[in-house]
């Protein structure tokens, strides 16, 4: 039965009964109204009958909750201001929650897309003495592991950083990105080709032809989503490839963005190569058998590894291996910064819950009239408190919702904004996993700053109230302890999380200032593939670089790479004549440039001199040394004039290099990291050929063009790709600067928040002792001092805000010290700069409704009174 329906008949049966009573003692000849008044006297009370009846129905908590959320809905349309900046200051903070979390649960929580992942392991070489910590491995190396280890199930390795080919054969020629991967890559991930088949393990040595796999992307681009490509040839730099299979959309490893996966295409006689023993250039990934444990996979891993370093001491001596989760290896350096951005949301939210908490502590406060006549009428305050917390849930909710749009929007935005190759992962929206998690913190927040008001209102004296409403009421205490502590700490997260955000972007203001070591500006970095499509490759780029000369506005040519993102660079070990083997063990960087490479770069020579054209092929070896090596390794004599091999001992086969100059350090990695002991060889003399650098006075993104012509003129199969050296020094601050960005985007919206908190507390104070202030005035206190009784008591309140979260901040920064640069966790002028900042922010906060209290009207006050 409808629980109107039954309400009817109650009325109806109640009103038969009444009706009864009334007639019999009508009989007994009493007056007709005494007589109704006593029949409902007998009967007991209609309300009370009526709620027992309703409770025997075990309905109305169904239609108490109906009548809470009816009535919170009434209330908000009342108050639609109030309304309208709780649920604005609510969609802000779980939007942000959302946003963030997505990309946490994308990158963090979810497992890798593979079968069983748990069981995928990262395989790298350590080596203390030489600087290594998840170093890559040679391939002779891996397949030992793979052959000796039980523990592993099956060892698959892929080339670090991947590369490009040049598609021809299918209109213009295209730039494809590329990963040599072994045969069994792809079982050892446990994953499948949508369309024929991916590599068998034997297609990892010499076969004929060349295998390759395409990725969904390149399918689609390059061949129309052809299915009929699979068994068919294609040409990459000129080599004959069979496409074997096409990869499903969703797989895109190792590296984003890749195109095709071709097999390694070996001769079995590597793993008898001490050279390719010494290169290390593998990226290992090992599955566990079934039943093995990590632990016991490790243990055998060392074991394995030690014996290596016996049987080939030249070049595995004081090697070891490390095996890292590889989920834990892909986010590596992604999960701080993301856990760091999470935890600022989570404040952000505690904020605007504090703010939207002491919005509705001040509604209270105007409504506590209502409240005390509802209990003098006989509601309980149980019910009055859950009145008041369903109001603050209906609020809470209406602002997860539209968060839950912002956080959307805000997962867009992430992906859409984030630097190349920020996060492992390259999209991620709104899941399950997000929308349970906004539920939770939206219910979470609703109970949160519904607290406040619900415990007010359940300690209100009817009596007390009643008497007091006539005149506009004051607040009782309660509602300045619970005021004043929000708005603390509102306060003390804002500190917290502008602290944050200024020392990161100290941390950034410090990384920009750091000198790469040369001048980056008007310089375009050119590649062109013509190793791979041309006749005579190093006649083209002679070519290239005569023609690229006579381009109008170019000033300076040279061969040679834009140090910065160099991270892997060439590098071997290296000894001086006459030194003992083992007196550096770190390996150096070789780059190769042309004799007006730091010319043009602007380099600056230290000692000595610079490559020449006589310093070709036939003339005798010479290299150029940046100063850390000049330092550290012949730091009590002169460097010019010695000799160095590149290998760890001074064997026979030793090519001797003699030093004739030093140059200043450049930044090879990133400005963060140290410059890295380097060589510089002369193109001339080694043939290798890296970027070509073209200098100009005006733009030289303006260049790109002509280069490409003149390229394509030369050979019509090759492809340029073109990068001004400004654009490659700005990716290196990419990464800082997004997560600097994001923090302070957020921490902005948090002192707007705290500051509005101030504000809206002391206008509440104001509004509160208006009577009071009216009768200092009258009684001829100064505008001033009214003035600093509303200011003094905001300082004080962002006093103690300041203080606590100061302490906080102390220990709660130290979980950032890795992502400092230059800067101290508790570094003095940030904490300082952000306390002054906040401090000012809640002076002009309260200044506000300090001076309108100052402007009222004696008068006016006390004949509202």
């Amino acid at each position: 039965m409808r629980p109107h329906g039954a309400d009817r008949e109650l009325g109806d049966e109640i009103a038969f009964h009444v009706e009864l009573e009334t007639e019999k003692n009508v009989r007994l000849g009493i007056a007709p109204d005494d007589a109704r008044r006593l029949a409902l006297a007998h009967f007991g009370g209609v309300q009370r009958v009526r709620q027992e009846h309703r409770d025997v129905r075990r309905l109305r908590w169904i239609e108490d909750l109906a009548s809470d959320i009816r009535f919170a809905f009434r209330m908000l349309r009342r108050t639609p201001i109030l309304a309208a900046a709780a649920i604005i200051t609510i969609a802000l903070g779980i939007g942000a929650n959302a946003a963030m979390f997505s990309a946490v649960n994308a990158v963090v929580l979810q497992p890798l897309p593979f079968p069983h992942p748990d069981r995928l392991f990262k395989v790298t070489e350590e080596s203390a003495e030489r600087g290594w910590h998840r170093q890559y491995a040679s391939a002779p190396n891996m397949f030992d592991w793979r052959d000796a280890i039980p523990a592993f199930q099956d060892v698959a390795g892929y080339e670090y950083g991947g590369g490009s080919v040049t598609l021809t054969g299918f209109g213009d020629a295209r730039r494809l990105h590329t990963a040599d991967v072994t045969g069994n890559f792809f079982s050892t991930l446990g994953v499948r080709a949508e369309f024929g088949r991916t590599f068998e393990d034997a297609e990892t040595w010499d076969t004929r032809p060349p295998v390759a796999v395409l990725s969904h992307r390149a399918w689609v681009r390059e061949f129309g989503a052809d299915p009929s490509i699979v068994g068919r040839s294609i040409t990459l730099d000129n080599d004959s490839y069979q496409v074997v299979g096409i990869m499903p959309a969703t797989f895109d490893f190792p590296f984003e963005n890749l195109d095709v996966w071709c097999a390694m295409h070996w001769s079995p006689s590597i793993r008898q190569n001490e050279m390719w023993r010494r290169t290390r250039w593998i990226e290992v990934i090992a599955r566990l058998a079934p039943g093995a444990t990590p632990a016991a996979a490790n243990a055998q891993l060392q074991r394995v590894s030690a014996q290596l370093a016996r049987d080939f001491p030249a070049v595995n001596a004081n090697t070891s291996a490390g095996l890292t989760p590889l989920h834990d290896f892909i986010v590596g350096e992604t999960r701080l910064p993301l856990l760091v951005l999470l935890a600022s949301v989570a404040i952000l939210l505690l904020i605007a819950c504090a703010n939207v908490g002491n919005l509705l502590l001040i509604q209270a406060t105007g409504r506590q009239r209502e409240v005390a006549l509802r209990l003098a009428l006989g509601a309980g305050r149980g019910r009055v408190v859950r009145q008041a917390v369903t109001e603050s849930l209906v609020l809470s909710l209406i602002g997860g919702a539209c968060g839950l749009a912002l956080g959307w929007a805000g997962t867009r935005g992430l992906v859409a904004l984030q630097p190349k190759g920020l996060l492992p992962v390259h999209t991620f929206g709104v899941d399950r996993a997000v929308m349970l998690y906004v539920a939770i913190i939206t219910t979470a927040a609703g109970l949160l700053f519904g607290v406040a008001p619900a415990l007010w209102t359940r300690d209100r004296d009817p009596a007390e109230a009643l008497k007091g409403g006539s005149r506009g009421g004051t607040e009782g205490r309660t509602v300045k302890r619970w005021g004043n502590a929000l708005v603390i700490g509102e306060v003390a997260l804002a500190l917290l999380m502008t602290t944050g955000a200024g020392l990161l972007l100290r941390s950034f203001w410090q990384i920009t200032r750091v000198d790469p070591g040369y001048d980056s500006h008007g310089v375009l970095a050119v590649n062109a593939n013509a190793y791979a499509v041309a006749s005579d490759p190093a006649a083209f780029y002679d070519q290239l670089m005569a023609r690229a000369r006579a381009i109008p506005g170019v000033t300076q040519v040279a061969a040679g790479s834009v140090p910065l993102g160099m991270q892997n660079a060439a590098r071997s070990d290296f000894i001086a004549r006459g030194r003992a083997p083992n007196g550096y063990e770190t390996e150096l960087l070789h780059f190769y440039v042309s004799p007006n490479y730091f010319e043009t770069m602007r380099v600056p020579l230290r000692r000595g001199r610079l490559f020449t054209d006589d310093d070709r092929k036939g003339a005798p070896l010479v290299i150029v040394i940046n100063e850390t090596l000049a330092k550290d390794y012949f730091a009590r004599e002169d460097p010019i004039g010695q000799a160095v091999c590149f290998d760890k001992v001074a064997g026979p086969k030793c090519k001797w290099y003699t030093v004739i100059g030093v140059v200043a350090d450049v930044h090879d990695a990133t400005l963060e990291n140290a410059p890295r002991i380097t060589v510089f060889e002369s193109t001339r003399q080694s043939g290798i050929r890296g970027s070509y650098l073209l200098r100009t006075a005006g733009d030289p993104a303006s260049l790109a063009a002509p280069v490409r012509a003149i390229a394509r003129d030369l050979e019509p199969r090759v492809w340029v790709s073109a990068r001004t050296a400004d654009e490659t020094r700005q990716q290196s601050l990419a990464r800082p600067r997004f997560f600097a960005a994001l923090l302070l985007l957020f921490s902005t919206v948090g002192l707007v928040l705290s500051v509005v908190g101030v504000y809206a507390l002391l206008a509440q104070l104001a509004r509160n002792r208006t009577r009071e202030m009216g009768i200092r005035v009258a009684l001829g206190a100064q505008s001033s001092q009214v003035r600093w009784l509303v200011v003094r008591h905001g300082l004080r309140l962002t006093a103690v805000g300041l203080t606590a979260g100061g302490v906080i901040a102390l220990f709660a920064t130290r979980v950032m010290t890795t992502l400092l640069f230059g800067v101290a966790p508790n570094d003095p002028p940030t904490f300082v700069g952000v306390a002054l900042l906040l401090a000012g922010t809640s002076l002009l906060a309260s200044w506000i409704p300090a001076v309108r209290a100052s402007r009222a009207n004696p008068v006016d006050a006390l004949r509202a009174d």
